[in-house]
């Protein structure tokens, strides 16, 4: 099977954000299963700077705003069966930012145009190669399943199946009507609950949901929750007439890098049999975070975006009270400056409750993974999730909201004891979370139960291997249906 996968980011080579992890770690676990793919990126400088093996790989060509576009592709070959190739642009990717100007921290104004020249790049690219499957992820390359359909479908010799994956869908790219003209879309496409318009403006995601032959979401939870109004972002009424073609594929780990017993960024490394490690862990991630905690206080470690998304307004409507509880913060994060405010102020008034790293810090990361007792998520919404999954991997109990991925994922263990991997409330509320830090504290001094938890958390299979199993078993039913 040869698969053409899309995407904006992919780790190792630009992260942004979560995306990055999933698209970079799933082309190779497909190509470990036996297919060939080719992961495509945008030719970020960032990219070139890294110094890898690209060499030449010719190029491809297309009317672009009345002129000929000529595009240099670059390619490197990796393990078996998977290369990368990149669209190299410097007018479009040749920035020091990957979608945000570093100076203004504001997006650039001119990201529709970037992705839609990436994505009419990326058609030419399945011209010329022929894939069995086209895997778009998010909106950056959800027009290119339109462009299949609409734009070049003159020039395949057999045209591919197309998978969208949503991963977040307030994420849609929207733009005025002429960008999509510009990459070839027909103009008479453009019409009011017609494929391309939404409220008189271009977007990229509603496009991709119309024209995909399945679409995918990040967790089951999620491909549900989106066809509701609250969470559907005004697309929900076009995904529930595709409802047979949504479903939902949690995301996998890369239990290559989040392993405790073979991390190489911990003090100590421990399994699900010999957890001596985990105190290690723990008591350096203590002494780095000038916080003391006896035994009976639990540690509860944050990592991830400061936002609204991410339930931090909940969080601080709930920080004076959680000062006066018996336990420890160690955060690590980056995002709205509201939220970077808060951390510091939080910081300064307890030091001795609050320790907080604003940014990025893969190492810390990692050791409050393993370090913390409690992992905290209070999302409002959460199409997946990667901490939580990490956090049971290591042995850190999750303390979530009820939402999304976190739903599908964490079990609580005060409605389910017998099978239960964490803690989990269902409002979005102070007080809601508030009552699962209480539980989660008598759960900590109850230490047969919570190493019997532990044991079963980190026991739960979230690899990467699993998800790109689901994968190729939805690919291969759309080749069989499409009679390939």
């Amino acid at each position: 099977m040869r698969i053409l996968a899309i995407a904006a980011e992919a780790a190792p080579y630009v992260k942004v954000g979560g995306l990055a992890d999933v698209a970079g770690m799933l082309p190779r676990q497909l190509a470990r299963m036996g297919a060939r793919v080719d992961l495509l990126l945008p030719g970020y400088r960032s990219v070139l700077l890294q110094g890898h093996p690209f060499e030449p790989a010719g190029e491809v060509e297309f009317p672009y705003h009345g002129r000929t576009a000529r595009v240099r592709l670059l390619r490197m070959h990796l393990e078996d069966g998977l290369t990368v190739t990149l669209v190299d642009e410097p007018a479009a990717f040749g920035r020091e930012g990957v979608y945000d100007d570093p100076v203004t921290k504001e997006g650039y104004r001119d990201n529709p145009e970037r992705f839609a020249f990436f994505s009419r790049a990326a058609a030419e690219v399945a011209v010329r190669e022929l894939p069995d499957v086209v895997h778009v992820h998010d909106s950056h390359g959800a027009l290119v399943p339109g462009m299949l359909r609409v734009v070049v479908p003159h020039r395949l010799l057999r045209a591919p199946v197309t998978v969208l994956t949503i991963h977040n869908l307030a994420h849609q790219m929207q733009c005025p009507p002429e960008v999509l003209f510009a990459v070839g879309f027909p103009r008479e496409l453009f019409f009011p609950l017609g494929p391309l318009e939404f409220h008189g403006h271009g977007n990229f995601l509603k496009a991709g949901i119309w024209f995909s032959d399945a679409i995918t979401t990040v967790s089951e939870r999620y491909a549900h929750e989106i066809q509701d109004g609250e969470l559907g972002c005004g697309l929900d009424g076009l995904l529930r007439t595709r409802r047979g073609d949504l479903l939902g594929i949690l995301n996998g780990i890369d239990t290559s890098v989040w392993d405790p017993a073979r991390d190489p960024l911990l003090p100590a490394n421990y399994d699900v049999n010999d957890l001596s490690g985990k105190r290690v862990c723990r008591e350096e991630l203590l002494r780095a975070a000038h916080l003391h905690a006896p035994d009976q206080v639990p540690v509860i470690g944050m990592v991830g975006r400061l936002a609204d998304q991410k339930g931090l307004d909940v969080f601080a409507a709930a920080a004076g009270r959680l000062a006066e509880l018996p336990v420890r913060f160690t955060i690590l994060g980056s995002g709205q400056e509201k939220y970077h405010r808060l951390m510091n102020d939080l910081a300064r008034w307890r030091p001795d409750k609050f320790s907080v790293y604003l940014g990025f810090h893969d190492e810390l990361a990692h050791r409050i993974e393993a370090g913390a007792d409690f992992f905290l998520m209070p999302s409002r919404f959460e199409p997946c999730g990667l901490n939580q999954m990490y956090s049971m991997r290591y042995g850190t109990l999750p303390i979530v909201r009820r939402t999304g991925g976190l739903a599908d994922t964490v079990r609580d263990v005060e409605e389910a004891p017998a099978d239960g991997t964490g803690l989990a409330f269902a409002a979005p509320d102070a007080d809601a979370l508030i009552g699962k830090v209480h539980s989660a504290i008598r759960l900590h001094r109850n230490e047969p139960l919570r190493r019997e938890v532990q044991r079963r958390a980190m026991t739960q299979d979230f690899s990467g291997e699993r998800q790109a199993r689901r994968y190729l078993e939805l690919f291969e039913h759309l080749l069989r249906r499409r009679g390939s």
